[in-house]
Protein backbone atom coordinates (compact mmCIF):
# COMPACT_ATOMS: atom_id res chain seq x y z
CA UNK A 1 0.00 0.00 0.00
CA UNK A 2 1.27 3.44 -0.88
CA UNK A 3 1.31 6.17 1.71
CA UNK A 4 3.57 8.90 2.99
CA UNK A 5 5.60 7.85 6.01
CA UNK A 6 7.30 9.92 8.70
CA UNK A 7 10.91 9.03 9.38
CA UNK A 8 12.78 10.39 12.38
CA UNK A 9 16.04 12.20 11.90
CA UNK A 10 18.76 13.41 14.21
CA UNK A 11 18.24 16.98 13.01
CA UNK A 12 16.68 19.57 15.26
CA UNK A 13 15.91 23.19 14.50
CA UNK A 14 17.00 25.43 17.37
CA UNK A 15 14.84 27.95 19.26
CA UNK A 16 11.65 27.01 17.43
CA UNK A 17 9.16 28.78 19.69
CA UNK A 18 10.47 32.20 18.68
CA UNK A 19 9.81 31.36 15.02
CA UNK A 20 6.76 29.10 15.36
CA UNK A 21 4.58 31.31 13.17
CA UNK A 22 7.27 31.79 10.50
CA UNK A 23 9.74 28.90 10.53
CA UNK A 24 11.46 30.21 7.39
CA UNK A 25 12.95 33.05 9.48
CA UNK A 26 14.73 30.59 11.78
CA UNK A 27 18.51 30.53 11.14
CA UNK A 28 18.54 26.73 11.51
CA UNK A 29 15.84 26.47 8.84
CA UNK A 30 17.97 28.61 6.55
CA UNK A 31 20.83 26.11 6.96
CA UNK A 32 18.43 23.24 6.29
CA UNK A 33 17.16 24.99 3.17
CA UNK A 34 20.76 25.49 1.99
CA UNK A 35 21.50 21.77 2.51
CA UNK A 36 18.39 20.84 0.54
CA UNK A 37 19.34 23.26 -2.25
CA UNK A 38 22.77 21.59 -2.48
CA UNK A 39 21.21 18.13 -2.80
CA UNK A 40 18.67 19.43 -5.30
CA UNK A 41 21.43 20.91 -7.45
CA UNK A 42 23.49 17.69 -7.28
CA UNK A 43 20.54 15.60 -8.43
CA UNK A 44 19.17 18.06 -10.97
CA UNK A 45 15.92 18.45 -9.06
CA UNK A 46 13.65 21.15 -7.74
CA UNK A 47 12.50 22.41 -4.36
CA UNK A 48 8.84 22.13 -3.46
CA UNK A 49 6.47 22.33 -0.49
CA UNK A 50 4.86 18.92 -0.98
CA UNK A 51 5.63 15.26 -1.57
CA UNK A 52 3.51 12.71 -3.42
CA UNK A 53 2.65 9.08 -2.85
CA UNK A 54 2.77 6.55 -5.68
CA UNK A 55 -0.83 7.45 -6.61
CA UNK A 56 0.05 11.13 -7.01
CA UNK A 57 -1.71 12.31 -3.83
CA UNK A 58 0.14 15.29 -2.36
CA UNK A 59 1.10 15.91 1.25
CA UNK A 60 2.24 19.39 2.31
CA UNK A 61 5.51 19.81 4.17
CA UNK A 62 7.88 22.61 5.16
CA UNK A 63 10.26 21.93 2.27
CA UNK A 64 10.85 19.07 -0.18
CA UNK A 65 13.43 17.92 -2.72
CA UNK A 66 12.05 16.42 -5.92
CA UNK A 67 14.57 14.70 -8.20
CA UNK A 68 14.42 12.64 -11.37
CA UNK A 69 15.67 9.67 -9.34
CA UNK A 70 12.87 10.09 -6.79
CA UNK A 71 10.06 12.09 -8.36
CA UNK A 72 7.69 11.63 -5.40
CA UNK A 73 9.91 13.88 -3.34
CA UNK A 74 11.57 13.76 0.05
CA UNK A 75 10.16 16.39 2.37
CA UNK A 76 10.81 17.69 5.84
CA UNK A 77 8.33 18.65 8.48
CA UNK A 78 9.45 20.49 11.61
CA UNK A 79 7.65 20.00 14.91
CA UNK A 80 6.98 23.59 16.02
CA UNK A 81 7.09 22.64 19.74
CA UNK A 82 10.29 20.57 19.81
CA UNK A 83 12.17 21.54 16.67
CA UNK A 84 12.52 17.88 15.67
CA UNK A 85 12.86 17.36 11.94
CA UNK A 86 11.11 14.40 10.28
CA UNK A 87 11.57 13.28 6.70
CA UNK A 88 8.44 12.45 4.70
CA UNK A 89 8.33 10.18 1.66
CA UNK A 90 6.52 7.21 0.15
CA UNK A 91 8.85 4.19 -0.05
CA UNK A 92 6.28 2.03 -1.90
CA UNK A 93 7.60 -0.04 -4.78
CA UNK A 94 11.11 -0.56 -3.45
CA UNK A 95 11.95 3.13 -3.33
CA UNK A 96 12.96 3.28 0.36
CA UNK A 97 16.70 3.06 -0.31
CA UNK A 98 16.66 5.87 -2.90
CA UNK A 99 14.66 8.12 -0.58
CA UNK A 100 16.80 7.31 2.46
CA UNK A 101 19.95 8.03 0.46
CA UNK A 102 18.71 11.54 -0.37
CA UNK A 103 17.62 12.11 3.24
CA UNK A 104 21.11 11.06 4.37
CA UNK A 105 22.70 13.52 1.92
CA UNK A 106 20.54 16.33 3.28
CA UNK A 107 21.58 15.44 6.84
CA UNK A 108 25.27 15.28 5.90
CA UNK A 109 25.16 18.64 4.12
CA UNK A 110 23.30 20.23 7.06
CA UNK A 111 25.95 19.04 9.52
CA UNK A 112 28.78 20.16 7.21
CA UNK A 113 27.30 23.65 6.84
CA UNK A 114 26.90 23.93 10.62
CA UNK A 115 30.52 22.90 11.21
CA UNK A 116 31.80 25.32 8.56
CA UNK A 117 29.84 28.21 10.06
CA UNK A 118 31.01 27.36 13.58
CA UNK A 119 34.62 27.21 12.45
CA UNK A 120 34.31 30.54 10.64
CA UNK A 121 32.83 32.13 13.77
CA UNK A 122 35.94 30.96 15.65
CA UNK A 123 38.18 32.68 13.13
CA UNK A 124 39.18 29.70 10.99
CA UNK A 125 39.45 30.16 7.25
CA UNK A 126 37.16 27.53 5.76
CA UNK A 127 35.58 27.12 2.35
CA UNK A 128 32.89 24.87 0.98
CA UNK A 129 33.54 22.47 -1.84
CA UNK A 130 30.63 20.81 -3.58
CA UNK A 131 30.56 17.17 -4.58
CA UNK A 132 30.51 13.72 -3.07
CA UNK A 133 32.93 10.86 -3.39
Amino acid sequence: MSEIGWYKSQLKVARVEAYASNIEQNPSFEILRRAMEMVTREHGGTLSNSVSDSYGRKTDCDLAVVTSGFSRGIGIRIDRRTGNVAFLYDPYGGQAQAAQSIADEITQDYVAICVIRAMKSLGYEVREEAGRE
